[in-house]
C-alpha cells in the first residue's frame, strides 16, 4: 500500500485546459517517445546553449557522490541572472525518483523550454524568472533510468527502484522513501523487505541519490520543493506519515 490515507492526503487535479502552447524547441525521445538519459543531458545542453542569460550549464549536484554505478546527478539553474547567486526566494524542482515514471521528465523539461522561450514575452514568466531562483534535478535517479533504457530501449521499462545490490538477486531502494525525516514510522507506507517495490533501505540516506539531494538543499534555501511523479492525478502534499 503505497500512502496511507491518500485521500486525505491529496487532492485530484482538475481537468483544466490552459493555453500552454507546446515549446518550439520541445522534442520527443527515441524510448518510446521519452528522452533516453543521453537525450535528457544532450537537452540541458541545448537550452544552455540557446538561453545563456537564462539558464546555466549543467553541473553536478555533488561533487563527492556518486550513485551505486558511479553516475552524477546534474542540475541547472534558471533565472534572469543565472549565473550569480541573488537574495531571491529559491525553488527546487525534481523527477525521476522512481525510473519507471519518465514523464515526470519530460513534463519538467516542456516546463523548461516553456519558461525560457517566454521570459521575454510573457508577464507572468519574467515575473517569476526576475523574482525567484529556480534549480531543477531532471533525474534523481539514473542508475534506475538507464537501467530501464537497457532492458527496454523502445520504452515501457518498469523498473523502479535504484540499483543497489541487496544480495545476488535482489536490487533496489526505493528513493522516495529513504528521505530521513519520519524513516521507517510503520510499515504501510514504505517496507522493510528488499524484494518490495516500496524498500526503503537499511537506513535513512542510506542510498547516495538522497544523499545528493539532502546536501543539495542544505547548501541552499529552497522555500520549495516539487517532486514530479506519475503516480495518480494527484497533488499530495507534506506530510506523508500521517493525516494531519
Amino acid at each position: 500500500k503505497e500512502h496511507q490515507n491518500v485521500a486525505l492526503r491529496s487532492k485530484p487535479c482538475p481537468g483544466v485546459n490552459p493555453a500552454y502552447t507546446t515549446p518550439s524547441n520541445y522534442t520527443y525521445g527515441s524510448m518510446g517517445g521519452y528522452h533516453t538519459y543521453a537525450e535528457m543531458l544532450a537537452v540541458l545542453d541545448d537550452m544552455a546553449a540557446k538561453f545563456p542569460t537564462l539558464i546555466t550549464q549543467r553541473a553536478v549536484v555533488s561533487d563527492t557522490i556518486l550513485t551505486h554505478e558511479g553516475r552524477p546527478q546534474w542540475y541547472v539553474k534558471i533565472s534572469d541572472n543565472p549565473q550569480i547567486g541573488e537574495a531571491e526566494p529559491q525553488v527546487l524542482f525534481t523527477a525521476l525518483h522512481h525510473a519507471r515514471e519518465p514523464n515526470s521528465m519530460s513534463q519538467m523539461l516542456f516546463f523548461m523550454w516553456y519558461l525560457l522561450e517566454h521570459y521575454a514575452t510573457d508577464a507572468e514568466v519574467r515575473y517569476l524568472l526576475d523574482n525567484e531562483e529556480l534549480y531543477f534535478i531532471p533525474c534523481v535517479n539514473p542508475d534506475g533510468y538507464i537501467y530501464n533504457e537497457t532492458t527496454n530501449p523502445g520504452g515501457g521499462g518498469l523498473w523502479r527502484k535504484n540499483r543497489l545490490m541487496v544480495n545476488d538477486s535482489t536490487y533496489g531502494v526505493d528513493l522516495n522513501r529513504n528521505y530521513g525525516f519520519q524513516w521507517g514510522i510503520d510499515d504501510q507506507g514504505s517496507s522493510p523487505e528488499p524484494t518490495y517495490e516500496t524498500y526503503r533501505g537499511l537506513a535513512p540516506f542510506s542510498e547516495p541519490e538522497t544523499r545528493m539531494v539532502r546536501d543539495f538543499c542544505e547548501a541552499h534555501d529552497f522555500v520549495f520543493t516539487q517532486n514530479y511523479h506519475t503516480k495518480g492525478n494527484l497533488l499530495i502534499y507534506p506530510w506523508a506519515y500521517n493525516a494531519t
